[in-house]
């Protein structure tokens, strides 16, 4: 299994494949629709999963200095939330959804510079071994969420690890 950054870092590549099928789609609405729909469920999984999981970790293991760079993250992840949920009431159509997506994914790429450029590097050196078990963590809980959102008819639960 892949450690906690990782994990982060395939995640993020994965979001910007998916962007660049966006931005490549020809103008095909089903192919954007579609593809608007599963950038916003990724990010979704991705926060949620560092929020529970691997910020907690960072604030437990940097005190102080790991607060402020997870205050700021979060801070990032709020604002991505705000815009998606924009996405979701445009239906991931029209001119709309397309500007709402461009200046949600410009705060995606400046959270993601800043995350591999401070708070990965930082991680890497101060939780060293720590990391393989988050990632584990991470993956594991990664799975119980999108198998609980396969279900029909389920809600998803949330569990907070502290451990």
């Amino acid at each position: 299994m892949a450690n906690a950054i990782e994990l982060i870092k395939a995640d993020h590549k994965k979001v910007e494949q998916l962007y660049q099928s966006y931005q490549t789609g020809n103008g095909q609405t089903s192919h954007r629709q579609t593809t608007a729909r599963e950038i916003c469920q990724e990010l979704a999984l991705h926060a949620q999963i560092e929020e529970e999981i691997f910020y907690p970790a960072i604030e437990r293991q940097l005190g102080t200095e790991g607060a402020t760079l997870i205050t700021e993250a979060r801070n990032e992840h709020t604002e991505m939330k705000r815009a998606m949920s924009k996405l979701q009431e445009s239906e991931f159509a029209g001119p709309e959804c397309t500007r709402l997506l461009q200046e949600m994914m410009r705060g995606v790429h400046h959270h993601v510079q800043e995350e591999e450029s401070e708070l990965l590097p930082t991680a890497q050196q101060q939780l060293g071994g720590e990391l393989e078990r988050l990632g584990n963590q991470m993956q594991q809980r990664k799975q119980e969420v999108q198998h609980t959102k396969l279900r029909p008819g389920s809600q998803e639960r949330v569990v907070r690890r502290n451990d």
